[in-house]
């Protein structure tokens, strides 16, 4: 009798073993592993946090870095090639997270310098998102890395395997992996957009917009969902930095003095051109200084032109260019 119920328990859960054994098998989130490479972004639920960490514990023996760009996916095209030339280094990095978060760039600059490297230049890349996400409310694609957060190492790959059993994900993992199609229901899961990472300094390009602006510019800035029209009219907001959110200011503040870092922090010129709140703006200078804030958002050249956008989320490196090359000049 046990052993007919048994079985019959067994054939009740194969599915979920099989499922369970392809998680292993092939690392859809790419986090099982430590990975030399991100070639591109098939998953959506890459974790950017995830590879920037990886990618700096690979090359800081051969590197040591000494300078890094901090920031959300907006701060990408800020190029570190470009950025190099500005300080006179070769191989800056590129240490940046999707939906980043002020705790988790204070993490970070204490991690990194737990590993014993200098801080010679930091470039922080921020805007109000910065201060609207919470770490503990972050999904797969955007908690940070645990080697970094201190987030128990169960509770970090708990959260991977629950979106992967959950939502359908491992229908449109297994479904792509099995028959190359594309198919509608996947773009909740799946990324088909090219998106490349580079080498040793991490920097992440938005392979396949640049291809599809090549292609057709003038289609692709008329395109009803990339864009929307804005108001004329000033756009203001209220305060985003928290109280309790000056904490992680205060650490970030710490790390630059004890490294004596030559630093620069960029308030990004958003698509919606929303003005950072003056309020917020008196806060970090209070903490950093007026000399190292650079506030480039609002109505200004840069947000006045669309085509300086991909889309509505990202600007494009011709104005991180233009900008490094004001607040350096």
């Amino acid at each position: 009798m046990f052993l007919k119920f048994f079985k019959k328990i067994l054939i009740f859960l194969s599915p979920v073993v099989v499922l369970g054994i392809g998680y292993f098998v092939f690392d859809p989130f790419q986090i099982l592993k430590a990975y030399e490479a991100y070639p591109d972004n098939f998953a959506k639920s890459l974790n950017r946090d995830r590879i920037s960490t990886q990618i700096f514990l690979n090359n800081n023996p051969k590197y040591n870095y000494k300078s890094f760009i901090f920031g959300s996916s907006r701060s990408s095209v800020f190029y570190t090639e470009d950025w190099g030339k500005h300080i006179n280094d070769k191989t800056p990095y590129h240490f940046d997270a999707s939906c980043e978060t002020v705790y988790g760039i204070a993490t970070k600059l204490e991690f990194i310098e737990k590993q014993g490297n200098k801080l010679d230049n930091v470039l922080l890349v921020w805007d109000r998102s910065i201060f609207e996400y919470e770490q503990d409310t972050l999904g797969c694609v955007f908690i940070q890395d645990y080697r970094v957060s201190q987030l128990p190492w169960l509770k970090y790959h708990t959260i991977f395997l629950n979106s992967y059993f959950s939502q359908g994900f491992f229908t449109a993992f297994y479904d792509y992996m099995l028959f190359r199609n594309y198919r509608d229901y996947m773009m909740t899961y799946l990324e088909f957009r090219k998106i490349n990472y580079t080498p040793v300094v991490n920097d992440f390009i938005f392979t396949s917009y640049i291809d599809e602006i090549k292609r057709d510019s003038v289609k692709y800035y008329n395109h009803p969902t990339l864009f929307y029209k804005r108001s004329p009219e000033k756009q203001l907001v209220g305060k985003v930095i928290k109280p309790y959110q000056q904490q992680y200011l205060k650490r970030i503040k710490a790390v630059l003095e004890r490294n004596n870092t030559n630093y620069k922090i960029v308030l990004g010129p958003t698509y919606d051109q929303k003005y950072f709140n003056t309020d917020d703006l008196k806060v970090l200078q209070n903490f950093f200084g007026e000399e190292h804030i650079y506030d480039f958002s609002g109505q200004n050249e840069y947000t006045n032109d669309k085509t300086n956008y991909y889309e509505i989320y990202h600007y494009k490196p011709n104005v991180a260019r233009d900008i490094m090359d004001r607040i350096y000049r």
